[in-house]
């Protein structure tokens, strides 16, 4: 695995394109949580995949389409050149690894699986985030798997709408996996493993920012071993998508922060490139590859 291109932020995270031994590229990002905006302080947020095939509208990844599954060695190897990282600039090591790159980790659950046990075993990380479309069969199986273990592993599962029908346009895995499926297995997990589930909230300008959508959210969240966690959308240059004002964000945190447990979530790495996929677009671009 060779890093082709590594760029680092004004909040130093730091991004990696990485090509593997069948030219096939990646990217893994490392976040350096100096004002302890995050749960963890020092993490790498790998890929599981090259590609991914769950067709998300806004998803730069996406656009790219599905290649392969990554080995469980491609995805140490990225966790491998992060600690170096770290090492190297005298950083905090790491203490988490959240599987939030390109690709969705549950389709690639035996090799994710595998990954995250030897991570553990060998820096003796025991913190890990999944994130997730809502691939309900699979959460059920991370469950049997993880119960008994001594590997913490929180959910983080993207809901992106607060109605089915606005989400299947932007997400088609709601066709097979409702937003009341997805809802019901992600507060199972909470429950079980007694850590609340991150529900991601990317906001859309004019599409999933109404006061109806602060109504269902509450809806469906209140109660709940749930946390939501809201964002702008990180500008892909997709049509009929745009991202909103960071106002904007906060005025739809305020209206529900007294209603539901909720936070602004901070994009580690905008000005590099920081959201999936972003940055091997933008190296296809210059390459002359269009998607």
């Amino acid at each position: 695995m060779k890093v082709i291109k590594k760029l680092v932020s004004s909040d130093n995270a730091v991004k990696y394109l990485l090509k593997m031994e069948d030219g096939n590229t990646i990217e893994t990002l490392y976040m350096y949580d100096k004002e302890l905006k995050l749960t963890y302080h020092s993490t790498v947020c790998v890929s599981s995949q090259v590609g991914c095939s769950q067709g998300c509208f806004f998803c730069a990844t996406g656009k790219q389409g599905f290649v392969r599954n990554l080995t469980p060695l491609e995805i140490i190897g990225q966790v491998d050149i992060c600690a170096d990282h770290c090492k190297e600039t005298k950083l905090l090591p790491i203490d988490a690894v959240v599987f939030a790159g390109m690709g969705e980790p549950f389709m690639n659950y035996e090799n994710v699986r595998e990954a995250i046990i030897s991570i553990y075993n060998k820096y003796k990380i025991s913190n890990f985030e999944i994130a997730t479309v809502g691939l309900t069969p699979r959460i059920n199986r991370l469950i049997n798997d993880f119960k008994n273990s001594d590997i913490k592993i929180r959910l983080n599962l993207s809901l992106h709408a607060s109605s089915n029908d606005t989400r299947k346009h932007i997400m088609p895995v709601t066709l097979k996996y409702d937003i009341d499926s997805i809802i019901e297995a992600a507060v199972e997990y909470a429950e079980i493993f007694k850590i609340k589930t991150r529900i991601r909230y990317m906001i859309f300008k004019g599409v999933n920012d109404t006061e109806e959508d602060v109504e269902r959210l509450e809806r469906l969240l209140k109660g709940k071993p749930l946390k939501l966690i809201i964002s702008a959308y990180n500008d892909n240059n997709i049509e009929g998508l745009m991202a909103p004002e960071q106002n904007d964000v906060i005025d739809f945190y305020n209206k529900l922060k007294n209603k539901i447990d909720c936070e602004i979530f901070h994009n580690f790495g905008s000005d590099i490139k920081g959201g999936c996929g972003q940055l091997k677009q933008e190296k296809m671009m210059e390459d002359g590859k269009i998607l």
